[in-house]
């Protein structure tokens, strides 16, 4: 799932460049996954997810670049020679609060939320 092009990033931050495009699709589902469950659609792409996913998406990337946090998961260390880090996946607020003003930032479900899930169960 990608919710961006390079050609969108490169024009909201012309003073970064990617060329790698496994990183969109990564810093996607970092998004995709803090979005609520009821407002997710797995068929959103870069034409038809929300613009307030899109920006946060592009943030994160920007973000994440900027700081050079790594695209890894090894067991929660990183380790490189003799050194050895915990790994801490950081999100930017920037790219929180585009999901919180739109609506779409997952707080965690309240019982009366999965409700409005459809959810089926056991069909024959």
């Amino acid at each position: 799932m990608t919710f961006f092009k390079k050609d969108d990033f490169v024009s909201k931050y012309p003073n970064y460049s990617i060329d790698e495009d496994w990183k969109i699709e990564a810093v996607s589902e970092i998004i995709y996954s803090q979005v609520g469950l009821k407002y997710r659609n797995p068929s959103w792409d870069e034409n038809t997810c929300p613009t307030a996913i899109k920006n946060a998406s592009m943030e994160q990337l920007r973000f994440m670049l900027e700081y050079d946090i790594p695209f890894i998961d090894y067991k929660g260390r990183v380790k490189a020679g003799e050194m050895e880090s915990e790994l801490c996946s950081d999100y930017s607020t920037l790219a929180l609060r585009y999901l919180a003003n739109g609506g779409y930032l997952y707080r965690g479900n309240t019982l009366n939320q999965n409700r409005s899930l459809n959810m089926p169960f056991g069909t024959n």
